[in-house]
This record gives C-alpha cells, sequence and structure tokens, in this order.
C-alpha cells in the first residue's frame, strides 16, 4: 500500500499521514517497510529500505561506469527481522511473548538501572553505609543501656553490702534509740498497773498514761522503720526530695554514737530550699559514712577537740553538702587517692566505703572532694544538682 496524494491531488508527506493515522487509530497499524518503524506503526517483518536504496545506487553507478543494463541483475529485497516498536506495544497492550521469536525491540524506554547506573551505584553504597551506621549505632546504644542497668545493679548491691556493714557499726546505737521509749513504754505501763490495783486510777490520769504510751510506740516504731530502710535491699529510686531532711534523718541515725563518742556536732543548714533528684536511702548512706569517718577521724583527738560541723550551701543550681572534723587530717600518702578501691586511712577499713560513696554522688549526677582543712581536720564536700531549678533538674534528669 502507497499514499502521498488526496482525491484532490494534495500531496503529503508520509511521517504526516501516518501521524494522522495514527491519531485516529482504534486498532493497531502495521507496515512493511523500514522507515515507517518510529512514526506510528507496531512493527512486523519489514524491507530494509536502506537496502534498497544501495542495491539502486549500486547499479546506478554501473550503469553510469557503460556497464550494459541487461548484464546488470538486482537481487530481489526480502522482509528481514521482525521489528517492532516497544511504544506501540505498550500502548495496544501486546506483551512482548506475543512476538516472533527473534524479534527486534527498538524505542524501549530505558530502566532506571539503564538511565541512572552510576547514581543507583552510589546510592546503594551509601544505603549500605548509612545502614551499617545505623546498625552499629543501635547496638551501641543497646550495648550502653545494658551496661547502665548492669552498673545500676552493681551500684545497687555495692552500697547495700556498705549499708549493711555500716548499719552493723551502729547496732549499740540502734539499742540505745530503742530503748528510750521501750523503757517509758514498761514504766508508764507499771505505773498504770500500781495505780488500779490501788483503785487510784481516774479516767483523766488513764487517759494520760495511754497517750504517753502512744507517743512512744510511735517513736519506736519510727526508730526501727528507719533502720529497716537502710537495711532493706533495693533498686536505685530517684525522686525529687528535701535534701536538708536527709540531713536530719542522717544526723538522727548516728546521735548516740556522738554523744557515746563526746563529740560536739554542729548543723549549719541554708535557709533556702533545697530540693534534689535522688534516692533518699542511698544518699542518707553517704551521709552517714561520712560522719562516722569523721568522727573516728577524732578517735585520737581529747574530748575537748572533737567536732563536727556539717554545713550545707544552696546555690544557684547546685547545693553543697560537707562534713568537717578536727581529726588529724588526711595524710598525705593517700590524699588525693581517698576514692580509689583498697585505699583508706583505717586499720580495720576495707578501702570501699569511699568508694561507694563516690559511686552513688557520681550516679546522682553530682561531684564529691575531700581537702586538708588549714585549722586542722579534714572536710568532704558533696556537691548535688538542684531539682527545684530549670537547669539543675534538667543535669539531675541526664545523671539518672
Amino acid at each position: 500500500m502507497t499514499f502521498g496524494t488526496d482525491l484532490s491531488g494534495t500531496s503529503y508527506a508520509d511521517e504526516r499521514v501516518l501521524g494522522d493515522l495514527h491519531a485516529a487509530a482504534n486498532a493497531p497499524l502495521f507496515g512493511v517497510q523500514s522507515v515507517y518503524i518510529g512514526h506510528g506503526v507496531v512493527g512486523g517483518s519489514m524491507m530494509s529500505i536502506d537496502g534498497v536504496v544501495r542495491d539502486s545506487v549500486e547499479a546506478a553507478v554501473r550503469l553510469l561506469n557503460g556497464t550494459s543494463p541487461k548484464s546488470i541483475t538486482v537481487t530481489p529485497r526480502r522482509p528481514g527481522t521482525p521489528t517492532f516498536d516497544w511504544r506501540e506495544l505498550q500502548r495496544w497492550g501486546i506483551a512482548e511473548t506475543r512476538l516472533p521469536a527473534g524479534s527486534v525491540v527498538r524505542y524501549r524506554r530505558p530502566s532506571l538501572w539503564d538511565e541512572h547506573k552510576p547514581t543507583v551505584i552510589g546510592s546503594a553504597i551509601a544505603l549500605i553505609v548509612q545502614s551499617a551506621l545505623i546498625g552499629g549505632l543501635l547496638y551501641q546504644r543497646r550495648a550502653r543501656r545494658q551496661a547502665e542497668s548492669d552498673s545500676r545493679r552493681n551500684l545497687a548491691l555495692a552500697a547495700d553490702a556498705s549499708r549493711r556493714q555500716t548499719m552493723s557499726a551502729l547496732a549499740n546505737s540502734i539499742t540505745h534509740e530503742l530503748g528510750q521509749p521501750l523503757s517509758s513504754i514498761i514504766h508508764n505501763a507499771q505505773a498504770l498497773q500500781m495505780m488500779i490495783t490501788a483503785n487510784r486510777a481516774t479516767s483523766e490520769a488513764i487517759g494520760e498514761i495511754v497517750s504517753d504510751i502512744q507517743t512512744q510506740g510511735v517513736q519506736a516504731t519510727h526508730i526501727i522503720d528507719r533502720h529497716r530502710t537502710m537495711l532493706r535491699s533495693r533498686q536505685v529510686d530517684m525522686k525529687p526530695m528535701d535534701l536538708h531532711a536527709i540531713i536530719n534523718d542522717s544526723l538522727a541515725l548516728v546521735d548516740h554514737e556522738i554523744r557515746t563518742r563526746q563529740i560536739a556536732a554542729t548543723v549549719q543548714l541554708s535557709a533556702k530550699p533545697c530540693v534534689v533528684n535522688g534516692d533518699p536511702v542511698l544518699l542518707e548512706q553517704v551521709l552517714v559514712n561520712l560522719m562516722m569517718n569523721a568522727m573516728d577521724a577524732m578517735a585520737e583527738m581529747p574530748p575537748s577537740r572533737r567536732h563536727v560541723t556539717i554545713r550545707s550551701d544552696v546555690r544557684a543550681t547546685d547545693v553543697e553538702v560537707s562534713v568537717r572534723d578536727t581529726g588529724t587530717g588526711l595524710p598525705a600518702p593517700v590524699n588525693g587517692t581517698l576514692f580509689t578501691p583498697f585505699v583508706t586511712t583505717k586499720s580495720h577499713g576495707l578501702g570501699i566505703g569511699l568508694t561507694i560513696v563516690r559511686t552513688i554522688v557520681d550516679a546522682h549526677g553530682g561531684t564529691i572532694d575531700a581537702r586538708n582543712n588549714p585549722d586542722g581536720g579534714a572536710i568532704f564536700s558533696v556537691t548535688l544538682p538542684r531539682s527545684d531549678s530549670r537547669e539543675g533538674a534538667l543535669r539531675a534528669t541526664g545523671a539518672a
């Protein structure tokens, strides 16, 4: 089939005719000449126009060179390899599996790999490296969390052992503390019994004695609860608390030791609010340990020179609590290494108490230091972030 003019004799280029047909067609277009590929036909077994032109040119050259026309033979051209336009196959939904074997498909849209091979390779490498980094960070994060969990558990175990050792040393203090309210209860009960026996018990007297017994019983209960709390195994429990209340509770625990050892105690607490984020039992353990160490440091001093001072200094973002004694001070060989495991100034000490104290303070986001006082004795200072200021709360949270 050929075309090029209409009924009125107007000429049209083949490409224009194919374009118009292609735009209006409701069925696939096929052709027999290779020049039609790419202009709207699906394809087929097409004759190569390039081969026909080449044969024609060769015959014309031979004629011009004087060759007799009768001697010139042109081999007929047959349809070549089936060739198809990929775009038309997609338009008409023709699967490539239906094409003849050995068909050539042209104008295929390049894949992402064909069109952007270097970019795809680079992106894949970057993705692999990024995935490896993310995996490594996740592993490190998990390992860090496990280490933190193990550290907290180990701290709780070590602190528990040290706390039991300290409370064992305070056994006499516990006995003395309980002795006073229990003796009062017994005496009141005996007095009430005598009054009842003598038939002299009035309702007012009975009420007064019972009230006194109840007060002493509550006091004994508080003493037992305080010591039981110190002895109980526990995990670290951070929460906002009044550090001054912790100082007073710690003093109550060692009060009998202070009086028995004939030590004058001075407490200088700041009038400012002192709220920190921490574990009350662990911080109580820190203060009791420092007070006991201060009392041990003054064991060789005459009673008139045994003086311990507990002081708090509340600042904008933190609070410093210091325990000062009037003992012999820190010896040069251990000064600066007191918080190292198994370093001690006591003949009967194990050298782990201050190490645990430092570990507890570190877990609360604080610091501890020890120094000699120019006037004699040593000063141990614990600095903790305040939780009643914005910056202190952030620091305490981060430490927790």
